[in-house]
């Protein structure tokens, strides 16, 4: 209304009497309409912004329930391979104890294999074998010290001799190469 008579307020125009002006209804719908059609745009931002939140609240609850399962299947199968390794320890433990029990069994046949007494019988029994003649038997004299017990002997002075004496070696060695 106030633009249809915006010029009707000057001084030449005003109306001093009791009539009033003529309700314009035409600018009063066009000014409800606009207020209408920005209401309406409010509330279809409103509506679109309600929209965009549900939709971030969706997409948050659904990587929230994507991240629960995926963990739920790491947990699956981090403890279907420690049954796995349970069943492996257990099968190697089997294994095991049966390595010991041949072990042993082993460890007594080699013991009733080395018994002199067994292998004089079974030398006597199964190979026909008899005890030596006394003409059969020579004596003979081995020396007191062999070659290799006197080159350990020399090594071990050497490694003994550390010191003074060890410089000066070395020393007399290096003077004597020059």
């Amino acid at each position: 209304m106030a633009k249809r008579y915006k010029d009707l307020y000057l001084p030449s125009y005003y109306n001093t009497s009791s009539n009033a002006y003529d309700f314009d209804r035409e600018i009063y719908e066009r000014e409800n309409e606009r207020q209408r059609a920005e209401e309406q745009k409010r509330l279809e931002r409103q509506a679109e912004s309600v929209k965009r939140k549900s939709f971030v609240h969706r997409a948050k609850f659904t990587i929230a329930i994507f991240f629960v399962f995926a963990g739920c299947i790491v947990t699956m199968a981090s403890n279907a391979a420690v049954d796995r390794q349970r069943v492996v320890n257990n099968d190697l433990k089997d294994q095991l104890a049966q390595l010991k029990n041949e072990n042993i069994n082993l460890q007594s046949k080699i013991n009733d294999n080395t018994d002199l007494a067994y292998i004089e019988q079974a030398a006597k029994t199964r190979l026909g074998m008899s005890e030596p003649q006394p003409y059969q038997i020579i004596y003979i004299d081995v020396p007191k010290q062999s070659y290799t017990v006197q080159y350990e002997a020399e090594t071990e002075q050497e490694k003994e001799g550390f010191g003074i004496s060890k410089f000066f070696d070395v020393m007399k060695s290096v003077i004597n190469l020059k």
